[in-house]
C-alpha cells in the first residue's frame, strides 16, 4: 500500500504541469458560463494584442520587448481557446448521437481553424470572424439568456469596426470590378484600337 501511495504521488507531481482547468470527470462543478467567460476574456486579450502589435514602432528596445511579449500572449490565448473548445466542447459537451451534432462539430472546427489563423496572420478581420462564429456556437447550447462578459461598449465598437471593414472590402471589390470592365472596353482590336468613324452631319 505504501508503495502504491508513493507511486501515485510521484505520478501526480510528474503530471502536474499538464493538468488543465477541467478534470474531465463528471464532477458537475464546471459550468458552461465559466467556459464562455474564459473564452470571452481570451478574445478580448487577443483583440488588445493584435491592436498593440499594429501600433508598436520598434524605435526602442522597450518597443521590441513589448512586441515579442504581445506575440507570446496572442499565441497563448489562441492555444487556450483551442484547448477549451477541444477538451470541453468536442470531448464532452457535444454528444455523438444528437440531432444537431454535425452542426456543432462544423462550428467548433471553424473556431479551431480561425484560432490558428489568428496565430498566423494577426488581423482584426479574422478575430471578428471568430467572434461572429463564437456567438452562434454559444447559442447552439440553448444559452439564449447568457450575456457576454466583455464590456458592451467594447463589443459594440468591435461589431461596428467589423461592419465598416466589410463595407470597405465591398467598395474595393466594386472599384476593382469597374476598373476591369473599363479595361475590357479599352482592349485593342488586332494590333490597334478600334476607332469609330465620325458621324456625318
Amino acid at each position: 500500500m505504501k508503495k502504491l501511495i508513493i507511486a501515485t504521488a510521484a505520478f501526480l507531481i510528474a503530471t502536474a504541469g499538464g493538468l488543465h482547468g477541467h478534470c474531465q470527470m463528471p464532477c458537475g462543478i464546471y459550468h458552461d458560463d465559466m467556459v464562455y467567460d474564459l473564452i470571452d476574456q481570451y478574445v478580448e486579450t487577443m483583440h488588445k494584442a493584435i491592436s498593440e502589435l499594429k501600433m508598436i514602432k520598434f524605435d526602442t528596445v522597450q518597443d521590441k520587448n513589448q512586441f515579442i511579449r504581445w506575440i507570446m500572449q496572442k499565441e497563448k490565448m489562441s492555444d487556450d481557446v483551442s484547448d477549451l473548445i477541444m477538451k470541453y466542447f468536442l470531448q464532452q459537451k457535444i454528444k455523438p448521437d444528437e440531432q444537431d451534432t454535425a452542426e456543432k462539430v462544423v462550428s467548433a472546427h471553424k473556431l479551431l481553424f480561425l484560432a490558428v489563423c489568428m496565430k498566423q496572420v494577426p488581423e482584426l478581420k479574422t478575430l471578428y470572424e471568430f467572434m461572429e462564429e463564437w456567438k452562434k456556437f454559444k447559442h447552439m447550447f440553448h444559452r439564449e439568456g447568457y450575456s457576454c462578459k466583455i464590456e458592451e461598449i467594447k463589443l459594440k465598437k468591435w461589431e461596428q469596426e467589423a461592419a465598416e471593414m466589410k463595407k470597405q472590402e465591398a467598395e474595393e471589390k466594386a472599384k476593382a470590378a469597374a476598373s476591369t470592365k473599363q479595361e475590357e472596353k479599352a482592349k485593342p482590336v488586332g494590333n490597334s484600337f478600334e476607332l469609330k468613324e465620325p458621324s456625318k452631319s
